[in-house]
């Protein structure tokens, strides 16, 4: 047999799920990704890339580190995740994308569950669980950032670039409900333990990245979005479905869409719903 060099996490048709973390903080990153790669059926087919604020010059010279499936990167301080997410998300190969956070800790066999639950050909993005439904009631907001290769290509971003943290997860449930790609897999967890809800602890990165001010410039970079990117005739569709949409749920994701676009539709859509 010709030995020709290539180890078998060299094929690229070898990984079914790329995971991108960014991260601000090493240490309870690298834990998180041994966490995330225990709990896989199959480790061996996922795509592993770290995106870690640097100030080392070592480092930042070498900009990337591949160790067979774990493709670490470094680059130099930004704020928020939204940045690294994207930095990470150009070198995913795998068909599904899996945007992995230092607080999120997936079910055991999570890899399987994912890869068995849609056709990650097609242009997709997923909406699971991650343990906040009881107290966050938003039931518009997708839960985990999952999404295809095709619909990050398409789009050319996971995450919107504009945003720094705050909102970048509005605007993610936004548009995937306006292109109607999201499909609901609520069976499958991935734990959130967020501040919030008590799960973990604050610390000076959470403290930094939602005070007020990042809120109110995150909203703001929300609605200008949710203004230009809603054209009029998608705009009398939606609320056309909303007329006659019996769903709550799917009511409420259609209200989303539209008041996001543009708050004056309030007293229509309260209209609407009052005589149906």
């Amino acid at each position: 047999m010709i030995n020709l060099g290539i180890k078998p996490a060299d094929f690229v048709t070898m990984y079914k799920i790329s995971c991108i973390h960014p991260t601000c903080r090493t240490k309870l990153a690298i834990e998180t990704r041994k966490k995330w790669l225990e709990l896989a059926e199959n480790p061996e087919i996922i795509q592993y890339i770290t995106c870690f604020d640097s100030s080392n010059k070592k480092e930042l010279n070498k900009r990337k580190n591949i160790d067979n499936n774990l493709i670490d990167i470094f680059e130099p301080y930004s704020f928020g995740i939204v940045k690294k997410c994207n930095i990470a998300a150009r070198y995913a190969k795998a068909n599904c994308i899996i945007v992995a956070t230092d607080d999120t800790i997936p079910e055991k066999g999570w890899d399987t569950k994912i890869l068995n639950t849609a056709d990650w050909s097609q242009e997709i993005v997923l909406n699971v669980s991650d343990g906040t439904e009881e107290k966050d009631t938003r039931v518009y907001m997708v839960k985990t950032v999952i999404l295809s290769l095709k619909r990050y290509k398409k789009l050319g971003y996971v995450l919107h670039p504009e945003f720094d943290h705050v909102y970048c997860d509005n605007f993610h449930s936004w548009i995937s409900h306006r292109d109607g790609v999201v499909l609901n897999r609520k069976n499958i967890m991935f734990e959130h333990l967020h501040p919030s809800m008590g799960k973990s602890k604050v610390d000076d990165i959470y403290l930094k990245c939602n005070t007020q001010s990042q809120y109110d410039r995150g909203e703001k970079i929300f609605q200008k979005l949710a203004r230009k990117l809603l054209s009029k005739q998608k705009l009398d569709s939606f609320i056309t479905e909303f007329t006659y949409e019996v769903d709550p749920i799917k009511k409420f994701i259609l209200a989303f869409l539209i008041l996001s676009h543009d708050i004056k539709f309030e007293k229509k859509l309260t209209e609407i719903a009052r005589e149906t």
